[in-house]
């Protein structure tokens, strides 16, 4: 199961509008060069943010990989489908300090990973997915 988290049409017209006002606020003392040329360099990077932020999950039986972190599939105890009420919960005030954060404040649903791993002080991560039944599916043992 793959699973590619990008940034809703909402949270791009925001940056864009951010970063356009931003650009007009400095750049009315600037020639229409140079205006054009910082209006190009925040086009640019606030494409490179929305590619960078973007959220890649990979599970199958071996492993679960969430953004750059990878645990394999021995070391996860359970996996618990969350709906909006339960993520909004442990990601508030519910939340372990110590837990392994990738979520998407857009995304409604989830899946706690409670891991089972004596060298790692991690107790669960808390995933963001918009088909979190998927997610537990494709990791499940046989």
């Amino acid at each position: 199961m793959r699973e590619v988290i990008i940034w809703p049409l909402r949270v791009w017209l925001f940056a864009f509008s951010l970063g356009l006002a931003i650009v007009i606020s400095i750049g009315v003392i600037l020639s229409d060069l140079l205006l054009l040329f910082f209006l190009g360099l925040t086009l640019i990077l606030i494409l490179l943010l929305g590619f960078r932020s973007r959220l890649v999950i990979e599970a199958n039986r071996e492993q679960l990989t969430v953004g750059r972190a990878r645990i394999e599939s021995k070391y996860i105890e359970s996996i618990t489908v969350l709906d909006e009420e339960e993520i909004k919960y442990l990601r508030g005030p519910g939340i372990n300090p110590q837990a392994h954060l990738a979520i998407r404040f857009w995304i409604k649903g989830g899946v706690k990973v409670k891991l089972n791993d004596s060298r790692d002080p991690t107790p669960y991560w808390l995933v963001s997915s918009r088909n979190p039944e998927a997610l537990r599916t494709a990791l499940a043992k046989n």
